[in-house]
């Protein structure tokens, strides 16, 4: 298997880039044109994983796994897939030891970096955004999976850092709106990291084949 220096020198070699507007707009619409199947899937996603949050460190890990699968389930359906509520648990039987140690890992990395001097925790906390839907649905072990969002991350790392706090803005604009809002808000903002993944590591976009050169004129 390539090392994750060889994985991501590839992706790095599409010269991708990310719209912080563009893909806030495309998971408005996404959410928009499914907002049953979204909403709800979100929704059972982000209560487990609430709960799972008031066990310290194991309750890090497991969401973990959750968030895998939700990702997954936006990955999906961006790319026409048809899905179901219950797949937003898909992490617990498609990539479970991965996700789990990648969960492990990132929490400790990052929080040795925030407890140091805060802003390597920053940094790696945006270099890991996109670990488990790497490990969920490219099959990357977790290791690869972090030192590949991390190396591709680091060339937009701004960018990510932006969409990030315009979503988690977006968040809590909806928290604030009575709670009703977020309830569009969380899927609206899951669905615009997706769209970022997709532009970054999703399938290659097939070049329009070039026209044949038309013939010059004899004299």
């Amino acid at each position: 298997m390539d090392t994750p220096d060889v994985i991501a020198a590839e992706y790095l070699r599409r010269n991708a880039s990310v719209d912080i507007g563009n893909a806030i707009s495309r998971g408005w619409q996404l959410v928009m044109d499914h907002m049953g199947i979204l909403v709800g899937g979100s929704l059972l996603a982000w209560v487990v994983t609430l709960a799972l949050g008031c066990v310290p460190i194991v309750g890090w890990i497991l969401s973990m796994v959750l968030v895998g699968g939700l990702y997954l389930f936006f990955i999906r359906r961006i790319r026409g897939e048809n899905v179901e509520i219950g797949d937003v648990f898909s992490g617990f039987s498609l990539a479970f030891a991965p996700l789990a140690l990648a969960g492990l890992l990132t929490w400790l990395l990052t929080t040795i970096g925030l407890i140091l001097c805060i802003l390597p925790g920053i940094y790696l906390l945006v270099g890991y955004v996109f670990v488990p839907a790497l490990v969920i649905d490219k099959k990357l072990d977790f290791w690869p999976a972090m030192e590949v969002s991390r190396q591709v991350v680091q060339k937009h790392w701004w960018t990510i850092f932006g969409l990030l706090l315009v979503l988690a803005l977006i968040v809590i604009a909806g928290f604030i709106a009575c709670l009703v809002g977020v309830i569009i808000a969380a899927p609206v903002a899951t669905a615009a990291l997706m769209y970022a993944y997709e532009d970054l590591f999703g399938p290659n976009v097939a070049l329009p084949a070039a026209e044949p050169a038309t013939p010059a004129a004899q004299p």
